[in-house]
């Protein structure tokens, strides 16, 4: 078997690529100059002379220094400070992109990948005891990022089973990937935390029947009353405390250790995906605790029922127009229906009863795009609601009232050989930090009429 280095794309192999080929296969990238022989000896005398010239070079620039050092402070009292700074604090890739300079602004998917798979290679190695430059590197500044935040008893840091922040690049990427898919986190609020636990004030202001407003504030007009009552604010408090999600992936040990550029372009999609799908299911209905709080379980929810007489497994015009009528409208921006798409095909049927007669009302071209609105708010078709004819198979929400807390240190990420050693896989976990939950505690009392809420739900038909 033969190494070969490929120079440019080649039967679904990218450029750089590194591949282990028979002889047959080696005469056919070179008689395409797709690739060249490699051959790691060179490659190490290579990268043992680009050090020694680096070397040399910095021993110049030091002595040159040292030598205007000297001349400077000859017959001077004054004192010279030099500050040394690593050029890789600044790059996005943490010198994963060997020579770059680049802002994570300009780097490309393609060039990130390459970062992201020899990162992932670093961590593989770093499990028998190999850590590299870079990494070590990438832990430093995961502890000074835990180290930062100490001040406060409760800290959010690697576990004791280890792991490596994900440099920036990466984590936006990843981040980027899980926001495509996502359901919630594109309109809801976002807050990023040093610590476990925060706590934001709020006027907790959800009764206007009694006059008052923004929590208790009540306004008087003279002949109103002799004397004015005394009111009084309630301030509140919204605690969110970071809970820990994982995800996990393997990668065969040939992948990693001969095309670690397909490595990263495959993990980041993929773990951004199952980020974002599984954040979705807990934002819209996890019970607390040990996950975030869902919108399905917040207590501001209102249940709106379904018609006298209505059919089971149906959802009919009267219901929607019921579920508008309860929305209370923080941001008409981040309102929007979620739906099972078991639920679509009511919509065509929606009609307006006059006499024995009536007229349709969602209207449709069969030929084109069926429309996505709904009183002037967008659908949105997803699987993570239950099915028609259960309770929450449709809900109006206003995202605007949930927040989603984020650990500032991003995501990290660690490996194990031992998960499927038998399958000569090496399994890759990154772990994150979240939470989130509405701002709103209960359904809100207007001075006059039915209560209202930034979640309106669906009840079951059946």
């Amino acid at each position: 078997m033969k190494k070969v280095k490929l120079n440019k794309a080649w039967k679904g192999h990218k450029a750089g690529t590194l591949l282990e080929v028979d002889e047959a296969t080696l005469a056919e990238i070179l008689s395409e100059k797709a690739g060249e022989e490699h051959d790691e000896s060179v490659e190490v005398k290579a990268k043992a002379a680009q050090d020694a010239t680096i070397k040399a070079a910095t021993d110049a620039a030091v002595k040159a220094v040292e030598e205007q050092l000297k001349a400077m402070s000859a017959g001077s009292n004054k004192m010279v400070h030099i500050s040394v700074h690593d050029r890789s604090d600044d790059d996005p890739t943490f010198g994963y992109l060997p020579g770059n300079t680049k802002s994570l602004k300009e780097l490309d998917r393609h060039e990130i990948n390459f970062a992201f798979g020899r990162f992932c290679v670093d961590v593989q190695k770093a499990a028998n005891g190999r850590e590299s430059e870079a990494l070590m590197k990438c832990r430093e500044r995961s502890d000074k990022l835990v180290t930062k935040a100490a001040g406060d008893g409760l800290i959010v840091g690697d576990d004791e089973s280890g792991g490596y922040l994900i440099f920036s690049a990466a984590s936006a990427m990843i981040q980027q990937a899980s926001l495509e898919a996502a359901i919630v986190r594109p309109r809801a609020n976002r807050v990023t935390m040093g610590t476990q636990l925060l706590r934001i004030p709020y006027l907790r202001d959800l009764d206007h029947s009694s006059g008052t407003t923004h929590g208790g504030i009540r306004i008087y007009f003279d002949d109103e009353l002799a004397q004015s009552a005394a009111s009084r604010v309630k301030l509140e408090q919204l605690e969110f405390k970071l809970k820990k999600m994982t995800a996990m992936g393997h990668a065969s040990e040939e992948w990693i250790k001969w095309s670690p550029v397909s490595l990263g372009s495959w993990l980041i999609p993929k773990f951004g995906e199952a980020i974002g799908f599984k954040e979705d299911l807990c934002f819209l209905l996890g019970k607390g605790g040990a996950q975030p709080l869902g919108i399905r379980n917040a207590g501001c929810k209102i249940q709106v029922a379904f018609e006298a007489g209505q059919a089971a497994s149906t959802f009919v015009l009267e219901n929607s127009t019921a579920m508008y009528a309860r929305l209370k409208v923080r941001n008409p921006a981040k309102v929007c229906w979620l739906m099972n798409q078991t639920v679509f095909p009511q919509l065509p049927l929606f009609n307006i009863s006059a006499g024995t007669g009536g007229a349709p009302v969602f209207v449709q071209n069969v030929g084109d795009s069926p429309q996505q609105k709904l009183w002037g708010f967008p659908i949105q078709w997803t699987e993570k609601l239950p099915a028609l004819g259960t309770a929450g198979c449709v809900e109006l929400v206003d995202f605007s009232d949930y927040t989603i807390a984020d650990d500032q240190s991003g995501p990290a990420i660690a490996e194990s050989i031992h998960l499927k050693f038998d399958y000569g896989q090496t399994t890759f976990r990154i772990t994150k930090y979240i939470d989130g939950q509405n701002e709103t505690p209960a359904a809100f009392t207007p001075v006059a009429g039915s209560t209202l809420s930034p979640v309106v739900e669906f009840k079951a038909t059946a």
